[in-house]
Order: C-alpha cells, then sequence, then structure tokens
C-alpha cells in the first residue's frame, strides 16, 4: 500500500494540524483502495450477482397467479359464480369457454388449464385435472356449482333467489398486517450481509494497512509528522467511506434492481428503511474497524495478521449469523435481549424496525448504546495502537493486551 511521506503531509516535519492530518491520510486511502483491481472486480461483481439475483427472484417468485379453468358449455352465469368465489377466498380464477370435452381434456393433460368442469346429466358435472385438483380449488368450484344449482332449482319452483336471505362472514385479524413488511424486511437483511461484507474486506483492509507500514518501517516516518491517533483516524475514516461508498453503490442497483423486476413497489417505504441500515451500518463498521486497526498494530506480519484477528472474526460472523438465523425468531426471548447488546444491535434492530416490533424508545436506546460501545472500542483500541503500533518481533497477545490496558 502506498503511504503519505512526511513531505506531503502539511505542516513538515513540527507536526500537522489534526484535521488536516486526518484528512490527507483518509483521502490517500481512499484514492490508493478506489484505484484497486481487487475493489473495482469485487464491487463490479456484485453488482452483476444483485441484478441477476433480482431477476432470477422475479421468475421465480412472480408471472401470473391466476388459475385457468376451462367451462365445457357457454354458462356465463357458472363462469361469473366461479370468479367470484374464488376472489372472495383470494383465489385468482379465469373461467374460459372450451367448445368440448375433448378439447378440455386435450388441454388439462397439456398443463394450458389447471382444471376443466364438463356438465353432464342432471346438473352433474365431472372435473378434469392432470393430477388432482388442489383443496382450494376444488372447494371454489364445488361451492359454485352447488350455488348456481341452487338458484336454478329456487327459479323453478317460483322462488327468487336474490330474496332469500344469506349468512354473511366478515373476517376480523387480532394482528393487522403491517404494510410492506416484507420488503422492509428484505432490506433489512441485505443491509446486515452487506454490513458483514464491508466488516470483513474493510476492517481487513484496515489491518492489513497497519501491517505494511510496520513491515515497510513506513509507520516510523509517519509518526515523526502526525500523531498515531491522527493516523489511524485517517485511515479508519479513508476505507470506512470507501466502503460505505460500496454499500450505497450496491444498495441502490439492489433498489433500483428491485423496482424494474417489480419486487419492490413502495419506493418510500423502501428508501425509509435504507436509511435505518445505513445508519447502523456506520456504527457497525466504525466499532470493527477501530478494533481490527487495533489488531494490526499487534503483529509485525502478515502471516500473524489472522491469528491475531481470529476473536474479532468469530465476533462478525456471530453478528452475522444472529441477524440471518434471528429473523425466524424475532418474538423470542434470546433475540430480543441479543438485539440490546452491541454490536449485535447492529444487525438486529433493523430487522425488529422492519417487522414493526421495535419501538421508538427501544430504538433510541439500542442506539445509543451502540454509540457508547462504539466510544469504548475506539478508546480500547486507540490504547493499543499507540502502545503496540512500534513495536516489532514477535505479536502481542491479547492476554498481554488486556493485563495492560487501563
Amino acid at each position: 500500500m502506498s503511504s503519505p511521506t512526511p513531505q506531503q503531509l502539511p505542516g513538515g516535519p513540527a507536526g500537522a494540524g489534526a484535521a488536516q492530518a486526518i484528512r490527507l491520510v483518509a483521502e490517500r486511502e481512499i484514492v490508493t483502495r478506489a484505484k484497486t483491481k481487487s475493489f473495482l472486480i469485487s464491487t463490479g461483481l456484485l453488482m452483476v450477482v444483485i441484478v441477476v439475483g433480482a431477476i432470477v427472484l422475479a421468475a421465480l417468485t412472480g408471472g401470473d397467479d391466476t388459475k385457468k379453468i376451462g367451462l365445457v358449455g357457454s354458462d356465463q352465469t357458472l363462469s361469473q359464480t366461479i370468479e367470484e368465489v374464488g376472489t372472495a377466498t383470494g383465489t385468482s380464477i379465469d373461467v374460459v369457454d372450451v367448445d368440448s370435452a375433448a378439447d378440455a381434456r386435450t388441454q388439462v393433460a397439456d398443463g394450458d388449464l389447471e382444471a376443466a368442469l364438463v356438465p353432464g346429466a342432471s346438473n352433474a358435472f365431472v372435473v378434469l385435472s392432470k393430477s388432482g385438483v388442489d383443496a382450494t380449488l376444488d372447494g371454489v368450484m364445488r361451492t359454485s356449482v352447488e350455488q348456481v344449482g341452487l338458484s336454478r332449482a329456487l327459479a323453478e319452483r317460483g322462488v327468487d333467489a336474490s330474496s332469500v336471505p344469506r349468512a354473511s362472514i366478515t373476517v376480523e385479524q387480532t394482528t393487522p398486517d403491517k404494510p410492506d413488511e416484507g420488503q422492509r424486511i428484505v432490506i433489512a437483511l441485505v443491509g446486515t450481509i452487506l454490513l458483514i461484507t464491508a466488516i470483513m474486506m474493510g476492517g481487513s483492509m484496515v489491518a492489513v494497512g497497519v501491517v505494511e507500514e510496520k513491515t515497510s518501517r513506513v509507520v516510523e516516518l509517519l509518526l515523526a509528522t502526525i500523531k498515531p491517533l491522527h493516523l489511524l483516524w485517517g485511515k479508519i475514516i479513508g476505507i470506512g467511506a470507501i466502503a460505505l461508498a460500496q454499500v450505497l453503490l450496491l444498495g441502490a442497483t439492489a433498489l433500483i434492481a428491485g423496482q424494474v423486476t417489480g419486487l419492490l413497489t413502495v419506493p418510500g417505504a423502501a428508501i425509509g428503511m435504507f436509511a435505518a441500515v445505513i445508519a447502523w451500518f456506520i456504527l457497525g463498521f466504525l466499532f470493527f474497524a477501530t478494533l481490527y486497526a487495533a489488531t494490526g498494530a499487534l503483529v509485525s506480519r502478515q502471516e500473524e495478521l489472522s491469528a491475531s484477528s481470529a476473536p474479532l472474526t468469530i465476533l462478525a460472523m456471530a453478528v452475522m449469523y444472529s441477524g440471518v438465523f434471528g429473523i425466524q425468531a424475532l418474538d423470542s426471548t434470546f433475540i430480543q435481549i441479543l438485539s440490546w447488546i452491541p454490536p449485535f444491535s447492529a444487525a438486529l434492530m433493523p430487522i425488529r424496525i422492519a417487522t414493526g416490533d421495535a419501538t421508538i424508545m427501544q430504538v433510541i436506546v439500542t442506539f445509543a448504546l451502540m454509540v457508547l460501545a462504539c466510544a469504548a472500542a475506539t478508546w480500547f483500541a486507540a490504547r493499543i495502537y499507540q502502545r503496540s503500533i512500534l513495536r516489532t518481533g514477535t505479536r502481542v497477545k491479547w492476554t498481554e493486551v488486556l493485563s495492560t490496558v487501563r
């Protein structure tokens, strides 16, 4: 990695102003990282995966869900009744007229019709199907035939069917539907996956950058010009900006692909949820990035970095799994408690916001707790970074770090 030299830093050897030093280091990280082939290729591939995934998902879940039923003979009353009963049961049905029983049998066998009704003698009907009719569709056809048959029998006896009192059923939900819940959950879940991706990639970049500077002894020249914390914050802000830009680009790609394919139909709900995901993303990334920088300061060779960062990697994976699997049990006591604990709240709270299970007070308190956790992680990482950045030789163990940090 190319790092700024003392001559490039404002203020010269005597030292640079804090804001200027941090800004210059951050700008250098952004320019350097954004030009790397691995970053450009990985971003492009992820965009392609999102677009292709949206198209495939739309093809699998989209399409016309209307059931086609054939009816031999032009019985408009029965056709209309079948469609109305289907609508009342939540099943979209399109009744098409078929010329003959043989034609109906052919269309059912070819899969053009879900089923076909063939009238027989004495108001009897035969239902043709390829491999059986599902219970809902069977119930719709039976109810419709009986209803039409009853109306005609009454008419033959001089009774107006419309004057006969009919029982009515009103559906009342104990738990009202939450508008656009599915779309918001998808956005929150995708945000969690992108957060972990950014943590694993961005955090790794922070740690590797620190090790590279130690190995090349560039850090000794840099620290003659700027303070360790300025260098640390410059790297975190610069790489964090790159990670955030990548997430925004991928998120925008997902939103556009979702709208084009019809997976997302309410832009307002999608954009609002996306904003909440970004807010938690920033806190989650800051928490892990500072600690990854500390792990880089503990080692002198890149070969030792995996062992040093193993606890963080395990924690990041636990956060991801809490979001992916926790969505199936948001009402469980364990997940509810875990959603209050940083950094798990960065993955779980966006999902709970999406489902409407989190109150405004819970969102505010958990957000504040996450901010405090980020402040504690920053303080902890800064102490380690300042004490270990110039140390070379064997890897500093976490047990030694925890015993010395006060």
